[in-house]
């Protein structure tokens, strides 16, 4: 329900208020940072004072809150009115709240729903009340433009008893509506008004575990995934630092897409990185002098771009292979080779000459001691760990000996002992393997043999090598693939450790689908206490030559036992009703493993059209008329989505003099253009657009194949209001058959 007459003046008058006490706010903070200081407190408290003066002239000027809630506690029955903006403003004479921070503890209720048995937990226990009003705001200036009470959906619950026929579309309240219809421009913009309740459970889950989110195209698990940062860093800020915080992301073109997310809720300083360009770093030191990384951005000719089937193949299996469990499970059967068959454990043994006493210690103890009480240590600490407790029983054999025998030794006495048994240590100890990691990955991964013997039975004949096959040939110039590099840092975890190197409090993994299994090991051995946020969606895995094809090789083949929630976003935001039926048609037509099928909001829009051309003159011809009118109506963003890099180079060329300000863009690129751009479908994922425009959506290029099924979903899911899909003198693939 929309309310414009009975409370529009009253809130109004609110909002003056508001902007009135934020006025004088900038004031006294614009005094406050006008002496400088050589005091540190000071100074620290100054840059606070910055940033708190940022936000309230660039966005809380403009719109202070966006929503309101009425709550009254069951046990005071007093009635609290809450304003909730992005970030908390509070009067610095009186200290009051004037507009309560989306993060804090009270403002959860605004998400939840009504109810009249809500409640949320603070440091001194649970508050429990009735939610007896939610209120939103549209803002604009400073001047209410609109205020919407209540969710349809909860009207529907209450009233309706939630009819099955109207669900399986979704549902979407008026605020909700207003917000998606929007026109898009070239960034990812903050959803702190519009967050759905099963949105909410993500953000404001509990931080020391690992959070699996499998989310639908255009359910906001980017967008989510950042604000749950946001929030952990707003109610742990005394245990946690926002710049040990990271976000991994795809490539830097989606870097770039999220860059103004985080700053507009308050965090300007957390890490941003690619997994290979963070990894790389870790592993350079491993890699002997002069070798290199080999640009992973040529995979993509070779799976995206025309490429000799056997070779595609070939490579398919190695760089699964060295991504998957079941590499994992080969390192670890590497750790236990070393340990079980390289090391002998000979009984430990010296004399004392004087007594012609001999100590010793039975070789089965020390390997006991060795492969079960050490077991969870690396393989170099477990050795520092043993000589250290071999010492110890040493130690305690000879003082045994000397007062059984009443010899009474001085310190020089004792001081030759001690230096006899180090130096029967260093001689015992140095008959054990210390293997070089990088020299053990390379006889692992090189040496058909050995990779047999290790490797699960699973893991065929023919693929061994071509692994090794291939992997030596790669090594030999002296080169490794950016698929190596998780394997050498998961190798280098077991026989030294990492120990507090790169530590993250918390680390969010975007697009996971498309990171092998053990880089998202990696990134979880990094992180203090496996507080990771994952998020991704199986259906969009385009790159499954190296990353997921099921979520339950992250949940049973990495974390096992270890405790790890998972959720589903099945409703989708972005697309309308009819570009997502369509889309999920196209799902449909292979075989998934889990249960991806979006569900879209109650938005309709125009059908998605497909469009034959006899010519590619008359395609081009056609487009750029399409191209002006659909700008003419308010569209800022238009993509031109190729299968490929190539079909991006020719759109370009055709149009670049014909349509005003469009651009090319590729793996290169670093930054989002906005506007009308052309772009291959792969580099699509995670971004969104106003329409996109399907350039050869025929059966010579989309075939009915997994990798090209999941390519085409991935584009047709990119568009908010409008789709269409172009073929020239070829039938239209066949995955989009009704």
């Amino acid at each position: 329900m929309t309310v414009r007459h009975q409370t529009m003046e009253e809130e109004q008058k609110r909002l003056d208020e508001t902007l009135h006490v934020i006025d004088e706010e900038i004031s006294l903070l614009r005094e406050d940072l006008k002496e400088a200081t050589d005091d540190y407190v000071k100074q620290v408290v100054n840059q606070k004072k910055a940033k708190e003066l940022h936000y309230l002239e660039r966005y809380g000027r403009e719109k202070p809150y966006f929503g309101r809630i009425d709550f009254r506690k069951h046990e005071s029955d007093d009635l609290d009115q809450v304003y909730i903006g992005k970030q908390g403003i509070v009067r610095s004479d009186t200290f009051d709240s004037i507009v309560v921070d989306w993060r804090a503890p009270i403002a959860g209720l605004y998400y939840s729903g009504e109810s009249q048995d809500a409640f949320f937990r603070t440091k001194n226990g649970i508050v429990r009340g009735e939610v007896q009003l939610k209120r939103n705001f549209a803002i604009e200036k400073g001047k209410i433009t609109g205020i919407y009470d209540g969710a349809l959906k909860e009207t529907i619950h209450r009233e309706m008893g939630m009819p099955d026929e109207f669900l399986e579309e979704g549902y979407i309240d008026e605020f909700l509506a207003a917000s998606l219809n929007q026109t898009n421009d070239s960034r990812l913009k903050d959803i702190v008004a519009t967050i759905q309740s099963e949105q909410n459970d993500i953000i404001r889950a509990e931080k020391d575990r690992v959070i699996i989110v499998q989310g639908v195209a255009g359910s906001g698990k980017t967008t989510i995934a950042l604000h749950r940062l946001s929030y952990l860093i707003y109610n742990y800020q005394d245990t946690v630092a926002s710049k040990k915080f990271m976000v991994f992301a795809p490539n830097k073109l989606f870097l770039h897409y999220i860059s103004e997310v985080l700053p507009e809720l308050g965090v300007d300083d957390v890490q941003q990185s690619t997994f290979l360009e963070w990894a790389a770093k870790l592993a350079k030191p491993l890699l002997p002098k002069g070798w290199r990384v080999i640009d992973p951005n040529k995979l993509l000719t070779l799976f995206f771009e025309e490429a000799p089937e056997e070779e595609r193949n070939n490579a398919w299996k190695r760089l699964h292979f060295k991504g998957s469990v079941a590499c994992k499970q080969t390192l670890h059967a590497y750790l236990g080779h070393l340990i079980n068959e390289r090391i002998t454990y000979q009984d430990l043994r010296f004399m004392y000459n004087k007594t012609k006493h001999v100590f010793s210690i039975k070789g089965e103890e020390i390997r006991h001691i060795f492969t079960e009480s050490l077991a969870n240590l690396p393989y170099r600490s477990r050795v520092e760990t043993l000589r250290r407790q071999l010492k110890q029983e040493l130690n305690k054999q000879v003082y045994t000996h000397l007062r059984e025998q009443k010899i009474d030794l001085d310190k020089q006495g004792l001081a030759r002992f001690e230096k006899m048994i180090e130096q029967r240590l260093d001689q015992y100890l140095a008959e054990w393997p210390s293997p070089d990691i990088f020299a053990a990955y390379r006889e692992v991964m090189t040496d058909a043999e050995f990779l047999r013997r290790l490797a699960p039975e699973e893991i065929d004949n023919d693929t061994i090598a071509i692994i090794t096959g291939s992997t030596a040939d790669i090594f030999a110039r002296e080169r490794v693939e950016a698929e190596d590099i998780a394997p050498l840092l998961y190798l280098k975890q077991l026989l030294e450790g990492f120990g507090s190197t790169e530590q993250f409090d918390h680390a969010v993994v975007d697009e996971a689908q498309d990171l092998s299994a053990l880089e998202i090991a990696i990134v979880t051995l990094l992180t203090k206490r496996k507080s990771v946020t994952i998020v991704g969606d199986i259906a969009q895995g385009i790159h499954a030559y190296r990353g997921l094809s099921s979520w339950d090789e992250l949940r049973k083949g990495i974390f096992g036992g270890e405790t790890t929630e998972f959720y589903k976003l099945e409703q989708s935001y972005r697309s309308t009703v009819e570009i997502m039926n369509m889309a999920n048609r196209v799902l449909q037509k292979i075989q998934l493993p889990e249960d991806v099928k979006a569900k879209p909001v109650l938005r309709h829009g125009k059908e998605p059209e497909m469009i034959r051309y006899e010519e590619r003159a008359a395609m081009w011809s056609d487009l750029v008329e399409r191209i002006n009118t659909l700008q003419s109506e308010g569209f800022q963003t238009i993509a031109l989505v190729t299968k490929n890099g190539d079909g991006g180079k020719k759109a370009y060329k055709a149009l670049h003099n014909k349509v005003e300000g469009i651009s090319l863009v590729s793996t290169k690129d670093t930054s989002f253009p906005g506007g009308v751009t052309i772009m291959p479908a792969y580099l699509t994922k995670g971004l969104q657009f106003d329409v996109v425009i399907l350039l050869d959506g025929d059966e010579d290029h989309y075939a009915v194949a997994d990798a090209d099924a999941k390519l085409l979903y991935v584009a047709m899911t990119r568009p908010v209001h409008r789709l269409y899909i172009t073929a020239v003198n070829r039938s239209f693939s066949k995955l989009l058959d009704e």
